[in-house]
């Protein structure tokens, strides 16, 4: 059976639009509009798959989970993550590509407005015409914990009402494995020479603020850890926390590796370099997640940025 939230209308058998309002949890300079994106992606997969992602179990009646596996947001000055308030009025266009039995990808489109909803293009969407629209793309995979119960062997394994052999397939030169690969190959890149440059951080799991409700790491939790890292490298060069603030984001990417348990040490290393390939861009920011004690990796992202001409105060 289709899985409908109430705001949520399909647009054919691969593709739902919705109509929003940005309310006061889902906006400001943290994760809280990823993790709203990261929603609007269970239910968009809950829609068309006839699965309720939300309480999914695998063939042995386990709880199984659309994880996240890689990340891609991309806006502009005129529309972007920590660039919405209160009261925005947003359609969200969203459609769900097939990508095998265990994983899927889901490309959404979000304007300002109460607008028509429209089927998104995959080839239009990898060009990011629009300066009005933010694009975002997830890249999910199922997963179940191993034999140990822990977050750290976590397995494939899908549901088996999971139906995906209607989605469309999405052109190889868009490939998410191609994409989460490079930025995975980033991780493993030497850090700038300048100490001005780049920070080495231990990150202690918080069990009160960085879980979810089933005890993993929260995907947006690993968002909320690059910014933390990102605002300390800031500073580290001189910036105000005033001048972090005005910072658009313009590009903002992440692979995820891996899950962590409760009492985890993650070893943060943050860089920075000049410039970017994203118009507008004068910073990039790249920020590696590992356990501390183990070298395990557990995430990649990158983020373009435009710090406002390059002003600190």
């Amino acid at each position: 059976m289709t899985v409908l939230t109430p705001e949520l209308e399909l647009l054919g058998p691969d593709a739902t639009t919705r109509t929003t309002v940005v309310r006061p949890g889902m906006c400001g300079p943290g994760s809280l509009f990823v993790g709203q994106v990261g929603d609007w992606t269970w239910d968009t997969v809950s829609a068309l798959c006839d699965t309720n992602v939300y309480t999914a179990r695998d063939a042995d009646g386990m709880p199984t989970y659309l994880a996240f596996h890689y990340i891609h947001l991309r806006g502009g000055a005129d529309l972007h993550v920590r660039g919405m308030t209160f009261g925005d009025v947003l359609r969200v266009d969203s459609r769900s590509f097939a990508s095998g039995s265990e994983s899927v990808l889901t490309l959404h489109e979000i304007r300002r407005g109460d607008r028509p909803g429209r089927v998104v293009d995959p080839d239009e969407f990898y060009a990011h015409p629009d300066p009005g629209c933010l694009y975002a793309q997830n890249f999910n995979r199922w997963v179940v914990r191993g034999p140990s119960g822990g977050n750290g062997d976590l397995r494939s394994a899908s549901p088996p009402g999971f139906r995906h052999g209607h989605l469309p397939a999405l052109p190889a030169r868009h490939s998410p494995r191609r994409a989460y690969a490079e930025l995975r190959a980033l991780g493993a890149e030497p850090d700038p020479p300048d100490p001005l440059d780049r920070l080495a951080l231990d990150y202690p799991v918080d069990p009160s603020r960085d879980l979810n409700g089933v005890g993993l790491l929260y995907f947006a939790s690993y968002f909320s850890i690059v910014d933390w890292a990102a605002l300390r490298l800031w500073r580290h060069r001189g910036g105000t926390d005033a001048g972090y603030l005005r910072r658009i984001v313009l590009d903002q990417r992440m692979s995820y590796l891996g899950n962590t348990d409760v009492g985890a040490v993650l070893r943060v290393r943050v860089s920075r370099w000049p410039g970017g390939d994203v118009p507008g861009a004068d910073e990039t920011v790249r920020v590696v997640l590992a356990d501390r004690d183990t070298g395990r990796p557990l995430a990649v992202a990158l983020a373009q940025t435009r710090t406002e001409g390059g002003t600190w105060a």
